[in-house]
């Protein structure tokens, strides 16, 4: 395996690891020199946490530049996109988490619900079907948006990326990347 696959199973896909494996990646990280805050994001992603524990790392998040205008004039907070797009007897349909500034995120919305509302109509039955709904939930993430404490898609997004935090904690040109990535 590569380095960079030596570290995506340690931040990422470690949960669950049996224990024989962990220390076959543990003797493979110390092998190749890799930092050892990778072993921690092991250890994190099996690991339960409990709600305040989450949120101080959630904090961590919030207290970076906006990943997507760099500006470091609010707090971060999470949002889901909803969006629909139709093509007469084909739908889709997508949900994707974001992380960024409140008056990003507003936009983020205010975008998926204009672009729902045109593409989202034209496809029988789904599409009037979802178009509603995902315009409703839209709005509704909208206004999470502002909450003054990490909201709860900042925190389920701090749950699942817990080990890859953990593995950059303190390298704030890391979290940034994990902030912006569209996995979840």
């Amino acid at each position: 395996m590569s380095d960079t696959e030596i570290i995506r199973i340690a931040t990422q896909d470690a949960v669950g690891l049996r224990p024989e494996v962990a220390d076959i990646l543990r003797s493979e990280i110390n092998k190749r020199k890799l930092s050892t805050k990778l072993l921690e994001g092991v250890v994190a992603q099996n690991t339960t946490y409990e709600l305040d524990e989450l949120t101080q790392y959630a904090e961590t998040l919030r207290n970076l530049p906006c990943p997507n205008c760099g500006l470091k004039n609010d707090k971060l907070n999470g949002t889901v996109i909803h969006t629909v797009k139709s093509f007469v007897i084909f739908t889709t349909s997508e949900r994707r988490p974001k992380v960024a500034c409140p008056t990003c995120l507003d936009k983020m919305n205010e975008n998926a619900i204009s672009s729902t509302a045109l593409l989202g109509w034209w496809g029988i039955p789904w599409g009037l079907i979802k178009t509603p709904i995902y315009i409703y939930r839209n709005l509704k993430s909208k206004k999470e948006n502002k909450e003054q404490q990490a909201n709860k898609t900042l925190l389920a997004f701090t749950a699942h990326r817990i080990g890859e935090i953990i593995a950059a904690n303190g390298e704030n040109e890391k979290l940034l990347e994990i902030l912006k990535s569209e996995k979840y």
